[in-house]
Formats: structure tokens, sequence, C-alpha cells
């Protein structure tokens, strides 16, 4: 995944919702191409992750946590914080066990694959539960999405790291092209079924 340096708060989704859930598909896309990378690549993509997660979790746990735990008044609510700061724990040490280690390492990818189905389960859990609770809330988003991009930029900043360019949306041109071509084809064979009875039709009024 190509790389650049780290764009202005200004430049990030403004919304703090839409902002993580850039990080969230940034991440996984990284641990995608860790899946399918050479063994001298997998050390760089793995620092690249550690980083990018070390960053993520830290302006959750100082910005987004605190303002949930402020306007969320449902002890269930509140657990899903909880539970979120406790997986960001286990995320953590996971990080350090990998920064820790080299692509030599026996259980160098194995590590790395549990991090990412530990992250995978974080995500699904923030984005499928507490980032909606969040929207039904009065919170402004915006003015926190502005926390967060600021916040983000400042630490990456500070710890030299580069930004990750989001995935580009998957666009669906080939199977559109099929079905334009299929749709074709289904015209030209009923236009070809209605010209040859009429040249039926013709010659039996003929005879």
């Amino acid at each position: 995944m190509a790389r650049a340096t780290p764009s202005r708060a200004t430049d990030a989704p403004r919304d703090a919702i839409a902002l993580l859930k850039q990080d969230h598909r940034m991440v996984e896309a990284l641990f995608d191409e860790f899946e399918d990378a050479e063994e001298q690549e997998q050390s760089q993509l793995a620092e690249r992750i550690c980083n990018m997660l070390t960053v993520h979790a830290q302006i959750e746990e100082e910005i987004l946590y605190p303002a949930a735990k402020e306007v969320f008044e449902d002890e269930e609510e509140l657990d899903l914080v909880n539970e979120a700061n406790v997986e960001h724990q286990s995320a953590k040490d996971l990080i350090a066990k990998i920064e820790g280690m080299t692509p030599d390492d026996e259980i160098f990818e194995a590590t790395v694959k549990v991090l990412s189905e530990y992250i995978k389960h974080h995500v699904k859990e923030e984005e499928g539960e507490l980032f909606p609770a969040l929207k039904k809330t009065e919170l402004d988003l915006k003015a926190m999405g502005q926390q967060l991009a600021e916040r983000k930029f400042a630490l990456m900043e500070s710890m030299g790291i580069e930004e990750e360019v989001p995935p580009a949306p998957q666009r669906k041109k080939t199977a559109s092209r099929k079905t334009k071509t299929s749709a074709s084809k289904a015209r030209q064979a009923r236009a070809g079924s209605r010209s040859k009875s009429a040249k039926n039709s013709g010659r039996s009024a003929r005879h």
C-alpha cells in the first residue's frame, strides 16, 4: 500500500466515526498485504500495522472513550466503552510482542495473525454497537472528528510515522459490462426472432 506524508487535520474526514472507520479499513488492508507478502516485506508491514494501531488506540482512549462515558447513561453502553478499553490493552500486549520480534522468529507470522483476528473482533464491536450508540447521543461528532484528526496528526509527526493512503473503493465495472452485453444479446435475439416471424408471415400470405 502506498504511503504519504501526514496530511493536515483539515484534510481528514470531519466526522469522528468516518475518520475512525477509515483507519479500520486501512489497517485491514495492511493485514491483507501482510498475508500475501514475502518474508522480507513482512517486517516493514508489521511495523506499519503496529504504528497505525498504536496511534488509533491512543486517540480513541484520549478523546472518544472519555466523551462516550460522559454522554452514555445506559449501563450496557458504558460496558461497551470499558470492554473496548480492555481490548485495547490486549492488543497493545500483542503489538509489544511483535515489535520485539523479527520475521525469523518462529511465531512471528502467527502473532501478527492473532493480532489481525483480535482487531477484526474489536472493529466489529465498535462499528456494530459502540458507533451506532454514539450517533444517538448529542455529541458533536464533527467537532470530535477535528479533535481526533489534529491529535492523530500530532502523534504521527512526533513518532515520525507516514500516513497510510486509504484503499480505493472496489468498482464493479466488469459485472456491469457483462450485464450490458447480456442485455444487448437478448435484445438482438428478440429482434432476430421478430424478423424471422415477419418473413414467415410474408411467405404464408403469398402461398
